[in-house]
């Protein structure tokens, strides 16, 4: 029985693929079925059967391997190349890939499996830059750099004084403060960001203006940790700063800052990638120094000197009140502006590192209409 290989391609950019490279090793050319027929063109938004092969003289085999690019005129740059090598030999374990570099994506590949001798493959290509602009615009106010552009600007945040900005009435959906102005990452420090969108540097200088960085200072309540305090009743709390912060995720669909500034390479192969790291490193060591990034990005334990202060609430002596612990965190968000002018989160993590108490007449959970601070004043 004739052995065979057919691979489907759906072409999603909009730009026909060309065939440049074709080689038969061994067996047949056999595309749509039909015995010599080569490889073919993919039409832009079409989904053909691009290459077909099967063994010579029966159960032989079949080895080839070609190539396609997108056709561009002399006004275009290329979007790359597409290609796959099949070997599906007698007696040896089979091996098959297919690749793409520049712009291309290919998707949907499935590896064929050391032994067995029918296959069909089947993959979309796409541009990569074309699933950026059509990429679902998030309304998440910490994914927005509009909207946290407009925020009040803070040049050091250290120097606010974090009791001022607890409000009167009691909010536990996490509210963003004040922010840093941003802080923009130099050219030559690009290789040290792994966007996973915009996955080299080759592509970074083509398709990105900036990448920058901002720090946003946010505050909630916390719900869980509420204590009431029965009328003429005290209670004694413990306001903290620098706190032993583990970072938390923003936003589902982003990476952490961590990711986004973590070098996975090993750094003692080579001299290409023993730059790489130390661009890699570079970059840490700013962001770190510019927002005071705890060293969880090189997995390094830091424990910051907590500053505490004792404190004391009294309750009316007509009513009861809730004391409530105020969460103050600061996120890292890592921006990119594209040459349209795009800007997106590409990465983002939060700290908390202070937690200040406020007293509420009671019931705060219960939506009471008047929550007048009672007492506990700096």
């Amino acid at each position: 029985m004739t052995w065979t290989f057919y691979l489907n391609v759906t072409n999603d950019t909009d730009r026909d693929l060309e065939l440049v490279e074709s080689q038969l090793h061994w067996g047949y050319w056999n595309t749509d079925g039909e015995e010599d027929k080569k490889p073919q063109t993919i039409k832009a938004g079409e989904t053909v059967q691009a290459v077909g092969a099967k063994s010579a003289f029966g159960p032989n085999g079949y080895e080839f391997s070609c190539s396609w690019k997108d056709k561009n005129n002399t006004t275009q740059s290329p979007y790359g190349v597409m290609s796959l090598y099949v070997n599906v030999p007698y007696n040896d374990p089979n091996e098959a890939r297919c690749l793409a570099n520049g712009y291309f994506e290919v998707t949907e590949w499935k590896d064929i499996p050391h032994d067995g001798h029918n296959f069909v493959r089947n993959i979309r290509i796409s541009n990569k830059m074309d699933k950026l602009k059509q990429k679902e615009i998030r309304n998440n106010l910490f994914t927005d750099w509009y909207k946290i552009k407009t925020l009040n600007e803070i040049e050091d945040v250290r120097e606010i004084d974090l009791n001022q900005s607890i409000p009167s009435g009691v909010h536990f959906e996490k509210m963003p403060l004040f922010r840093t102005p941003l802080f923009n990452i130099s050219k030559k420090l690009w290789d040290g960001v792994n966007d996973l969108e915009i996955d080299s540097l080759y592509l970074k200088q083509r398709e990105a203006q900036q990448y920058f960085s901002v720090e946003v200072t946010c505050l909630r309540g916390d719900a869980s940790k509420i204590e009431t305090v029965t009328k003429k009743g005290k209670i004694t709390v413990i306001d903290e700063y620098g706190l032993s912060t583990a970072s938390k995720v923003v936003e589902e669909k982003v990476c952490t800052i961590e990711t986004a500034l973590k070098f996975t390479e090993k750094a003692s192969v080579s001299d290409e990638k023993v730059v790489k790291a130390s661009v890699a490193q570079e970059l840490q060591a700013e962001l770190k120094a510019k927002f005071n990034i705890l060293n969880a990005m090189t997995k390094e334990q830091h424990q910051t000197e907590k500053n505490s202060k004792t404190r004391v609430f009294e309750a009316p002596s007509d009513k009861d009140m809730d004391v409530v612990p105020w969460i103050f965190s600061k996120m890292i968000l890592l921006y990119r502006t594209d040459n349209n002018n795009i800007t997106t989160l590409i990465g983002a993590s939060e700290w908390d590192y202070a937690v200040l108490h406020r007293t509420h007449v009671y019931d705060v959970m219960n939506n009471a209409e008047k929550k007048v601070p009672t007492g506990g004043a700096y």
